[in-house]
């Protein structure tokens, strides 16, 4: 993606995970998008739902995606006549098994309910990258290998080494689980992870982007941190712009975090040239941290 590349980041105000408000919002930001035949999949498609589900952690602590952005995003797609779904993370903790972190989180209670089922991320398979800037292979979870398409249902947190994790990150976890250790050993600076990330990006491509902003993690994120409600659901195909307005919404430089600028420099997409489009018409990303920012993020 070349930088004259301008990309679109719907936001729709959200104040609770009142399930109602919730559907409500989701639905209105991919309206704001394009709908969903922008993402240009077909109905008989196999997605797969990739959540952040990092630890064993109650919705409330903030730590990964909510049940209820999670529902909104599933019931969307359901309505819209996508059925062959299923869902999924590979935490790095190789001795938990997935799903029971799903249900420690509240997402699998949700999605037994809407009768989506865990895909398979406890086996990797190894996916050749020659194109990859610094990554030429990955060991990539099997459910994600055979999918048409991802859709990233991601959560807005600070991040102790990248300084912020959104959707450009959330697609570690579609790294099989084992292998996430080598990796963070392999690349072990901020910029050459990033640019790891970057390659893992251009590798599984995911369709969609999803952001639980409603409450955020500041401090000592990814698990560590604490909640801070920021009131926001993000949408957009484009994860780069919706990290780089996560930044601008938190009075934080996109260009400080090292997968924006790596993720950008591969190609994934824009931090540069974004366009909001909010229910009251489009607005900058400087804008958008006027109204719907704040300045006491940390």
């Amino acid at each position: 993606m070349s930088e004259n590349i301008t990309s679109k980041v719907a936001l729709v105000k959200c104040d609770s995970y009142e399930q109602d408000k919730v559907d409500a919002a989701v639905r209105k930001a991919v309206e704001l998008l394009g709908g969903l035949e922008e993402i240009n999949i077909t109905k008989e498609s196999r997605l797969v739902l990739k959540p952040n589900l990092l630890a064993k952690n109650p919705p409330e602590k903030a730590c990964t995606t909510h049940p209820a952005v999670f529902a909104a995003v599933v019931k969307l797609l359901q309505d819209e006549g996508y059925t062959n779904l299923k869902y999924g993370d590979s935490p790095g903790n190789p001795v938990i098994k997935p799903e029971k972190i799903a249900d420690e989180c509240g997402l699998k209670t949700v999605a037994d309910e809407l009768g989506i089922p865990f895909g398979s991320f406890e086996e990797g398979v190894e996916i050749e990258f020659p194109e990859g800037r610094v990554a030429d292979k990955f060991v990539i979870c099997k459910e994600v290998v055979e999918a048409d398409g991802i859709i990233n249902v991601c959560k807005m947190k600070t991040h102790q080494l990248e300084r912020v994790t959104g959707a450009v990150k959330n697609t570690f976890g579609c790294v099989f689980g084992i292998n996430k250790a080598s990796s963070h050993a392999r690349f072990s600076t901020a910029e050459t992870f990033a640019k790891m990330i970057g390659d893992l990006n251009n590798l599984v491509r995911p369709k969609l982007h999803v952001m639980d902003g409603i409450v955020a993690m500041e401090g000592n994120g990814p698990q560590n941190g604490t909640p801070k409600q920021m009131g926001v659901i993000l949408v957009s195909t484009d994860p780069v712009a919706i990290d780089g307005l996560f930044c601008h919404l938190v009075d934080l430089k996109p260009e400080l975090v090292p997968t924006n600028v790596a993720a950008m420099e591969q190609g994934v997409g824009t931090y540069k040239d974004i366009i909001v489009i909010t229910e009251d018409g489009e607005i900058t990303p400087q804008e958008a941290a006027e109204k719907y920012g704040d300045k006491d993020f940390n």
